[in-house]
């Protein structure tokens, strides 16, 4: 049976024709799931180049992530590993699917649905809000103009609704 990966937490065990993801429950590129190419074999067929070990390849490391401090689960981590990523609340009925997805740290419900949104430009992070309801702030300064980025530093502290977050940069 063919695999699709999906695009928000990388499950490599979602079948073709799902709609959405079975670990995070993301929605499926469009309704088309992108299919993955067949397990290849743990090592290439043949000898490895002279004096040289065959090594497997290792996946992109990831470069930051927010780490929630406050209000929510305590010490989970959100991958940031696209250019840009979306923060809020996932709401299938309404078609919001950020990739990352606070339902859970959010127990009051204080975090937008389209929150705020993470991206890299140039080697280095950004963060703007976009238009939410509670506001973003970062290191306990005046709340976020919305569709105004802000550079982030490593150690940060972001603020969304009343979840705090450390963001991490490796």
């Amino acid at each position: 049976m063919a695999r699709v990966k999906c695009p928000s937490c990388g499950a490599e065990s979602n079948q073709v024709g799902d709609s959405f993801c079975g670990e995070c429950g993301a929605k499926l590129a469009g309704g088309s799931p992108v299919r993955l190419p067949d397990p290849v074999p743990a090592r290439p067929i043949g000898p490895a180049p002279a004096g040289q070990a065959w090594q497997p390849q290792k996946p992109p490391v990831a470069r930051a992530r927010l780490v929630v401090k406050k209000t929510g689960r305590t010490g989970q981590e959100f991958v940031i590993d696209q250019e840009a990523m979306n923060i809020g609340r996932w709401d299938a009925d309404k078609g919001v699917l950020p990739e990352i997805d606070l339902a859970n740290d959010d127990p009051g419900n204080y975090i937008s649905r389209r929150h705020a949104r993470i991206f890299l430009r140039g080697g280095e992070y950004f963060i703007e809000d976009m238009g939410s309801m509670n506001g973003t702030f970062v290191n306990k300064s005046l709340r976020l103009i919305p569709n105004s980025p802000m550079k982030l530093q490593n150690g940060d502290e972001i603020v969304m609704g009343r979840t705090f977050f450390a963001f991490v940069v490796e």
